[in-house]
């Protein structure tokens, strides 16, 4: 008995080590959590290793470039022109080659799904003609699929033939031209490379290795050149002292591409059909050493040899095709693992990112943000009055002693007294509402920002917590009037000017200047004493248009006195502030009051989310490891097929 070779336990075989992993990569499969899509072309891989180990068959892949003479080999083995090999026609499709005892016939799987045979009525149809004038030879079913417009609609094509091709047990897979431009070609003989267990390369000896040809080679086949047989055809074409040289260059070529001892097998297919169909050799191997020009004769030697490799490798191949496909479908689960991991870290990181730990800190946070902006922005808000505000002010006063009316003591004291306080109040008044308007402002912009903050944060963890809930909209920011201006200290500010005015030795006139202060005081405190100070000063001393002249240039320093005093308002500052902060405190504790639990809640739940994910990364790294270790496994198992493969039966 062979020996064994162990890889998953003492005496396993190869099917068994097969099976073993299989039965793992449909367990990660279902524990990775992958996308549908991925899962679907991973499962699609394994159901195609477990086909390829049941089935003891060896597939031997014909390839080469168009007209290289691939469909005429093939037609030579079966010693009958069954497939087109007209240089116009390009294969376009993969054609499958099965032994059927005692019949012929084929089966087409078409792109949209239906799976017609010939013989049959719905063949017929599909090729658009009656059942009576339908196709009555395979030949001319064949010529339908692979030539005509119908090729374009095949997805598989497999035909079945009474002759044991190359000894039997084995089928043969006609691959398209890989030179060629159309779509999918390429693809196709790319996949049947993976699938196959030897791979005939047909090489004409007229174009022998073109650029095309070595790029195949060094890419698709560059780890199967153990097992391809190089078939030099065409040699017919070549004068008969020229064909040895031609020899010897492919030789030479192929083993300067990597192909250590390549197998190269010169003969001329279509000198052989030529010769078969005349002289009715039917089956290989059963026909001798006909004469003739030899051609059949050298063809019938390399057909001997290819059908004693096949029957000499054929349980090794088939294992070492297995163990291949095997081996990338784990680098498929290695590398889905990989991004597996890579994914989930990325979502850890993401919600590391978005937590709330801290949502009490997270609103103390912003009110102090808030209330610092307001104390920066509300200073400039009460900034002093305008010129414009001064000008006129300025104005008003001149118009009320203009003409007669500074002879008029009481009543342009009276006048200038009310003019002075009111709008000096009015002054007040504004830049008290722009400092409320200003608060208001901020609060608005603030709330707005933590609406958005806290949002655009809560709603992430919602995402990644897998729940749907609207975050909270902006709070309605609730503002008090504005405080009314207190004049208490601008009216003992501007007392105290007046009285350093109208004590001054330029003021002091005796009675006119009390009795202008007196009746100034009447008028209103403070302002009016400094007005009527002024007032009394001046008249009886002077004519009119002096004493007004005199009194409008001594009253501009009182009215800019009151201007600054009017534009500082520290009285009303705090009040404004009070406003906010409470303002402030009340959007807290609404949000403290709603979502406190809920933050809590998704933040318990963000823990339990992170856990999960701590874990998947975790199998995702461990599935990772294990597919590379058990791919490392199968080539190590790969290299001992060639010496020693245990039977598939044996235990």
């Amino acid at each position: 008995m062979t020996e064994q070779l162990v890889v998953d336990g003492p005496g396993a075989g190869w099917t068994s080590v097969v099976s073993g992993h299989l039965r793992w990569i449909e367990g990660q499969l279902d524990d990775l959590g992958l996308p549908t899509e991925r899962s679907d072309e991973l499962r699609a891989r394994l159901l195609a290793v477990q086909v390829r180990a049941a089935d003891p068959r060896l597939r031997v892949a014909v390839f080469g470039e168009a007209s290289s003479g691939k469909s005429t080999l093939l037609n030579a083995f079966l010693r009958r022109r069954l497939l087109p090999s007209s240089a116009l026609v390009t294969t376009r499709t993969t054609t499958v080659l099965e032994h059927h005892e005692g019949a012929e016939g084929l089966m087409v799987r078409t792109v949209d799904g239906p799976l017609l045979e010939w013989p049959s009525a719905p063949f017929a149809t599909w090729v658009g003609r009656g059942r009576e004038s339908g196709p009555d030879t395979l030949e001319r079913a064949l010529q339908h699929v692979l030539t005509t417009a119908l090729a374009e609609e095949v997805a598989s094509l497999r035909v079945f033939s009474p002759v044991r091709l190359l000894g039997g047990g084995v089928t043969v897979i006609d691959t398209p031209g890989f030179n060629v431009t159309e779509r999918g070609h390429r693809e196709l003989a790319e996949a049947a490379a993976r699938q196959a267990d030897m791979a005939l390369v047909v090489v004409p000896a007229v174009a022998a290795l073109s650029l095309t040809l070595v790029d195949f080679l060094t890419g698709p086949l560059r780890d199967h050149h153990d097992r391809c047989v190089f078939v030099l055809t065409k040699l017919d074409l070549l004068d008969e002292d020229e064909r040895s040289e031609a020899v010897a260059v492919v030789e030479r070529r192929l083993r300067d591409l990597g192909c250590a001892d390549p197998l190269l097998l010169p003969c001329s297919p279509g000198k052989a059909l030529g010769e078969v169909e005349a002289v009715g050799v039917r089956e290989p191997g059963g026909s001798g050493r006909p004469g003739g020009s030899g051609h059949l004769a050298s063809f019938l030697e390399v057909e001997a040899r290819i059908a004693q490799l096949a029957a000499d490798s054929r349980r090794s191949a088939v294992a070492a095709t297995t163990l291949g496909l095997l081996s990338e479908l784990l680098s498929a689960v290695e590398e889905t693992a990989e991004a597996r991991r890579t994914a989930l870290g990325r979502g850890e990181r993401e919600l590391a990112t978005l937590t709330l730990p801290d949502f009490p800190a997270f609103l103390d946070t912003w009110a102090a943000r808030t209330r610092h902006r307001a104390a920066t922005e509300l200073n400039p808000a009460l900034s002093r009055t305008s010129p414009q505000s001064r000008t006129t002010l300025e104005v008003k006063v001149g118009n009320a002693v203009a003409g007669e009316k500074i002879n008029d003591l009481a009543g342009t004291a009276e006048e200038v007294s009310r003019l002075v306080r009111n709008h000096l109040r009015q002054d007040a008044q504004q830049a008290v509402r722009r400092a409320a308007k200003r608060a208001g402002e901020v609060l608005t912009t603030a709330a707005a920002e933590l609406a958005r903050d806290f949002a655009t944060q809560y709603s992430a963890l919602v995402d990644l917590a897998g729940e749907t809930r609207t975050a909270p909209p902006v709070p309605p920011v609730v503002w008090p009037d504005p405080p009314v201006p207190d004049m208490s200290d601008i009216d003992r500010a501007l007392s105290a000017i007046g009285t350093q005015l109208t004590t001054s030795g330029k003021w002091r006139t005796g009675g006119g200047a009390m009795a202008g202060a007196l009746a100034g005081g009447l008028v209103v405190p403070g302002i009016g004493a400094v007005v009527g100070g002024v007032l009394g000063a001046l008249i009886g001393r002077r004519g009119p248009d002096a004493t007004r002249e005199q009194f409008l240039q001594q009253i501009s320093p009182v009215i800019a006195a009151a201007h600054e005093e009017i534009g500082a308002l520290a009285a009303c500052l705090p009040r404004v502030e009070e406003s906010l902060t409470a303002s402030v405190a009340a959007i807290q504790r609404r949000y403290d009051d709603e979502w406190r639990e809920e933050i809590a809640r998704l933040t318990a739940a963000h823990e339990g989310r992170r856990a999960e994910l701590a874990a998947g990364i975790a199998h995702a790294e461990e599935t990772a490891a294990s597919a590379r270790r058990r791919r490392d496994e199968i080539a190590a198992l790969r290299r001992h097929t060639s010496r020693s493969v245990p039977n598939p039966e044996e235990p």
